[in-house]
């Protein structure tokens, strides 16, 4: 069974935690000797630590540098789009 020590920093994920969860886009961006911290893409994007050796039921994919950025762009607009609201 795949692990959170699996995942590589810097680099966004689909994974399913537990059997029959949501899908959740993480992203790992720092490593100690036991822990790693995820940022969890959802509605409100959260901070979680996780155990090295923590299961995940299921690495769906790793995400190309392309559908990265093409993420990055969906909320990029939503913000450009909100800051023009407020002028």
């Amino acid at each position: 069974m795949p692990v959170f020590n699996d995942l590589s920093l810097d680099k966004q994920y689909l994974i399913n935690e537990f059997d029959g969860d949501q899908v959740l886009l993480v992203e790992p961006i720092m490593k100690t000797e036991s822990c790693v911290l995820i940022l969890i893409h959802e509605d409100v994007e959260t901070f979680q630590w996780k155990k090295l050796s923590d299961d995940i039921f299921d690495i769906i994919e790793e995400l190309s540098e392309e559908k990265s950025e093409e993420f990055e762009a969906l909320f990029e607009e939503d913000e450009d789009d909100f800051e023009d609201f407020e002028d």
